[in-house]
Formats: structure tokens, sequence, C-alpha cells
């Protein structure tokens, strides 16, 4: 396949799944739910000391608000939360599926968090902070004479989460990067004006550093700020070149920034493929980075090394890190190459990883035209996405344990303000990224997901529900016969036994190329359902550092052991985060005693690992454990097993 692809407009498909629906509704409720006064008290605070507010005038201009507390919006990386919010707002504002009043609520939110963060940009002109907006400073006079006081440290390499800064471009790039999806995809103008403004604080920070300064700046962590930053040139490159006036026309600036966060050292390294060359590295830190080299590449694609530096971590992370979830990391940390089950504890899979590894895995999709991105992210989308929400409350996971016996753990609605909190916002109100990406002359299906997708001169529906059919229906409704357009159905990386596609009542042989099955233009114009079966069954799958130990999967679906609830319990970890406490099991031995080796076993798994019928349980026969797996995506009342130690 030919790389002239990008991901469709997310007000163009909807997903009609009825449990992606309600994740969505759950999410949209939650976040209308926070008061957002309390969200912007940080931006009015920083910007009424930038003025020289004494506190009752500051106060005043909080509109009598504090920052939420707990979860780290009451500290030094206050305003994090702020940035996922008001992108997920801005994907929440264009979703088809929401109602025209819950539109009305969450642009009336998304507006009124634009106009205070204007309003507190506007009270820095003719300051030496002009354009500058943050929501993180601590009431004491050194911040108060200086609301940038972070960025000063950070340069001299002072970082104390407590005391004197945290990673303040970390959540400068959270900020950024929502200013940037609100103009994008809310069509609001005063939002680029107030990224433009911020960016051009941000280029003359860069502009200001020392090669020295500039290596420090890199050693503490920095989010994707050249990622946002590219992002942002690329939109004001295309305004002025239109010929709007709403382009910033210094935009090399903000190009000339984003390199600045080029971290070239590590991205050369990691070319290199050197043994355990990530570990002990934090990878929240780490992939960022490499999207941000993507980003490199899509605005310049002479620039083509930066998309080979993305493409040789991602494969990295993926072949030596990363669990059958699709999630990696220990404690947000990776560990060694190829040492997981070592490392399987109630602290895995930080979900702000995946959610990198998800964003990078489509946009190196879109720029390469390789399926085996499309692979991960389905995958991962499912099992660690879909898993991270509690279903009934619609809160959201910063761990998911990989250990045997512990459960998941969910932020509260205003008291855990996680970097999984602010991804989850974003997660759930953009479930329709992802299923499709177009061509000139191809719609590429990249997941099977019940959605409807509206495209030039056709609509698409399909129709899908792999926990109770394998067959996927698809619906080609053409309103312009001058449609010219292939679809591209991705062959799962999962098949059991031989797919079948029918047009109508005929059965045909598409044309396979890369994975992929192609139905013509002149198929979809004849008309007809398209009804592919894709043969679903029982796979095993181990770890590296452990041949025994296997995880199971039905189809797309990974497999988890329900465990009951009798042992959840909690406790606190690192800054402000909630793990579980302890596993319900003793121990994550299996003993089988209807084959003669694990290899047998596992050879004969759908003898020994039973699917109910109509239902997606599965009974594990044949073992010393009576034991019934479920889909882990909708495992967040219990504790769970994923991974079990099998023996003979």
């Amino acid at each position: 396949m030919n790389n002239n692809l990008r991901p469709i407009s997310l007000a163009s498909c909807e997903v009609s799944d009825k449990y992606y629906d309600e994740a969505l509704h759950l999410e949209v409720k939650n976040m209308l739910a926070l008061n957002p006064d309390r969200l912007v008290a940080g931006f009015r605070e920083t910007a009424g000391a930038i003025v020289g507010m004494n506190q009752s005038s500051r106060n005043s201009f909080m509109k009598g608000n504090e920052r939420y507390g707990g979860g780290w919006e009451n500290g030094l990386i206050g305003g994090h939360t702020l940035g996922h919010y008001i992108k997920a707002l801005a994907q929440a504002q264009i979703n088809p599926r929401l109602d025209s009043k819950e539109k009305k609520a969450v642009k009336e939110r998304l507006d009124y968090i634009i106009d205070a963060l204007d309003e507190c940009q506007n009270k820095t002109t003719g300051t030496a902070y002009e354009g500058y907006i943050f929501g993180a400073t601590l009431p004491t006079q050194d911040y108060l004479d200086n609301p940038a006081l972070q960025f000063d440290y950070v340069e001299e390499g002072k970082s104390d989460p407590f005391k004197q800064a945290w990673v303040p471009w970390y959540t400068m790039h959270k900020i950024l990067s929502g200013l940037n999806a609100t103009y994008l995809y809310a069509s609001n103008e005063k939002a680029l004006k107030v990224a433009n403004r911020l960016g051009s604080w941000i280029a003359n920070r860069c502009e200001s550093w020392s090669d020295e300064v500039h290596e420090t700046v890199l050693s503490i962590e920095y989010g994707g700020m050249n990622d946002c930053l590219y992002e942002l040139y690329e939109m004001n490159k295309k305004l002025v070149d239109a010929g709007n006036d709403l382009g910033y026309k210094d935009y090399e600036r903000f190009k000339n920034a984003a390199h600045a966060f080029d971290e070239v050292k590590l991205f050369k390294k990691v070319s290199t493929n050197e043994k355990d060359l990530l570990n002990d590295t934090h990878a929240n830190t780490t992939i960022p980075k490499f999207i941000g080299a993507l980003a490199r590449y899509e605005v310049d694609d002479t620039a083509s090394e930066y998309l080979d530096y993305a493409k040789d971590f991602f494969d990295m992370v993926i072949s030596k890190h990363t669990y059958i979830t699709g999630g990696n990391s220990e404690n947000e940390h990776f560990g060694r190459d190829n040492i997981l089950n070592a490392e399987r504890t109630h602290t895995n899979n930080e979900t702000c990883n995946t959610y990198n590894m998800i964003k990078m895995a489509r946009r190196l999709f879109a720029v390469t035209g390789d399926k085996k991105y499309l692979d991960y992210s389905a995958q991962t989308l499912i099992n660690a996405i879909m898993a991270s929400q509690n279903h009934a409350t619609g809160f959201t996971t910063y761990f998911q344990p990989m250990g045997t016996g512990f459960h998941k753990v969910f932020n509260t609605l205003d008291g855990n303000f996680w970097c999984c909190t602010g991804t989850g916002y974003e997660n759930f109100t953009k479930l329709q990224d992802g299923i499709y990406f177009k061509g000139d002359d191809k719609l590429v299906v990249a997941m099977y997901v019940a959605s409807i997708y509206k495209g030039d001169g056709y609509t698409l529906t399909q129709e899908c529900d792999f926990t109770k059919s394998d067959k996927v229906k698809i619906r080609v409704d053409v309103v312009n016969k001058d449609t010219n357009v292939d679809l591209y159905l991705r062959i799962p990386h999962w098949l059991q036994g031989n797919p079948r596609v029918m047009v109508g009542s005929s059965i045909i042989e598409p044309k396979e190329e890369n994975g992929f099955y192609i139905i013509s233009k002149e198929l979809i114009l004849a008309g007809g359902d398209i009804t592919i079966t894709w043969p679903m069954g029982i796979s095993c799958h181990s770890l590296a550092d452990s041949k025994d130990t296997y995880a199971f999967c039905y189809g797309p679906y990974v497999l988890s052991a329900r465990l009951g609830d009798k042992h959840m319990k909690i406790k606190p970890h690192g800054i402000d985060v909630v793990v579980a406490a302890e596993k319900s099991v003793d121990s994550d031995d299996i003993v089988i005693t209807s084959e003669s080796s694990v290899d047998e076993f596992m050879k004969n798994i759908s003898k020994h690992l039973i699917k109910q019928d109509d239902q997606m349980e599965f009974e594990l026969t044949g073992t010393n454990k009576k034991l019934i797996f479920t889909t882990h995506y909708n495992q967040y009342k219990e504790s769970y097993g994923i991974y079990w130690n099998y023996s003979v």
C-alpha cells in the first residue's frame, strides 16, 4: 500500500457500538461535573502575580476559587489537567454521538475556558512575561516575584517537585497541545491566538539557551514539547500560505523551538539497538520524545532519519517491553530487554504510555502504510484503553497490574488529577479515532467497531460485535456515482481459519495486498452488503523470560480470570497516586493434570479453555485450579489474573 494516507476527521465518524457509546457519555458527564473556575484558578493566580495584584485582588480575579486539591493540581504541576481537559472538550464538541444539548454544554464550557485563558494572557501585555500563561505557582514571595521561576530552576538543573520545579515543560506541552486542538477541532480562533502568543514566549525562551543550558533542559522531563510546537508550526504555515491573517507570519520560530526539544543524541542511540538501552528510563518521559521525532518528519519529509528514529523506538518497545494488552513498563519505567514476567506487579502499564504508543502507531501507519501499526493500535485500544475505564463510574486507571491477583484502581471525580486522568478524558472522547484512514482513492478499515463514516459522496456503515459473532457487515451507500474509492480491509493478526468475504449473496476472493483485502470501487458501486467472516479462536501468549507463563486471547480480546472482590484494598504510592495493596491469590501457579507437558496443553488449548454458550466466559479445565476467564476490558469490579505460570 502506498502511504498517501491520513486520519479521517473526528466529526465524520460516529461509533455506534453500545459499550463504546456508553463510555463516551460517562466521560463527558464527568468532565461537565467539574468546576471550570477551579481548573483555571492557577492560571488566574499566575496572571495576577505578573501584574502585581495583592492577595485580595488575586482572589477576586480567581472568583474566589482555589485550584483542585490532590492528584497534582495543587502543586507545581498544576494546570496539566486543563490542557488535557480542553483537548477532550474540543474532541467532544465535534463528536457526532453527542446530542445537541450535550454539544451545547461542551461548547459553552470550552469557550468559557478559552476566554479565561485569553484574559489571563492579556494581563501580560507589555510585561516581561508577554504571552505567558501557566497554572502552577507556589504561594511564596519568590514565585510571586517571578511567576516563571520553575522554568528558571529547570535551566539551572533544579527539579524538586515540592520546593523548586517539577516538570514545567511537561505541563506546558499539555497546555499548548490543548490550545492547538481547540483550534483544529473546535475551530476556536481565539485559542489559536492564545497558542501563537504562548508559542512566541516559548520560542523566546528557547532562543536564549546556551548549549549548556539546552542540555540541562533536555535532562528534565518535557513531555512532547517538540510534537506540539511542530503542530503549531504546521497550523500557521498552512494559514499563512493560504493568505489567512490568523496565521503567525514568523512561524519558522515555532519549528526551530520544536527542534530545540528534539533529543537527537537519544534518537541516534536508540537506532543502534544497543542491548538494555531503555533499562530504568522513565517510559512516559521517553515515548513523547519519539512522537516528536515523527512530527519532525511529518512537517518535513526530507528529514527521513527522524522517521527511522520513531520506527526503531516503536519496534524496540513493542518487541522487548510490551505485555499482551499492549501496555508497558513497571512503576513508570522500562526494564531490561525482554524482562517482563519478573516485573509483573501492581504498577505495570501506566495508561499514559498506552495512550502515547497508540498515538505513535496510528501516525506511523499514516506515513508508512505498514499494517503492523494497525494491529497494535486495534489490540491495544480494546485491551488497554477500553480496559482502563470503570464502566460504572467512567473513572480511569493510572496503572493496570500484570501481577496476578491485583485489581485496577480508578481515579475519583475531583481528587485524583493524575496524568492518566487527563489522557483518560482524551481517550474516551475520541473513540472514533483510528477506525478509518483515507487516501486519494482508498478507505482503509483499520478497526472492526460498529460505526458510521460519512465520506466524500458515500456513507459507510459497519456492524460488528466480536463478543457475539465473528462476522462484520459493511454497507456502503453511494450518493455520488462518481465516487472513486476502494476499500482496504485489514486482515486481523489473530485469525484462526480461513476468512470468507461476500458481496451481496456472492462469495468473492478479493485481491490481497500487504495484509489487506481490497474491495474494488466497481464492486462497491454494484451494490450489496459486504460481509466478512473472521474466524476466531483461543491463542496462547508466553513471555520471553518465562516460556511457561501464559496469557490467553479469544480473537482480539485478552482474557483474564475472575478472582473476586474480597481483597480489593488500596494504598498510597509515589506522589499522590493510589494503587492496589493486596493480591487475591497466594500463587499464580497452575498445575496441568490433563496433558503430559505445558506445550501439549497449549497446543490443545481449545479443549481446555471452553467457551460457554452465548457468553464471553471461558472455563479452564484439566488443571488443579478451576478458573473462569472473561474479556479483560470489562474487568473493573474485581481482582483478576491475565498471566499464570503453568507446569505438569
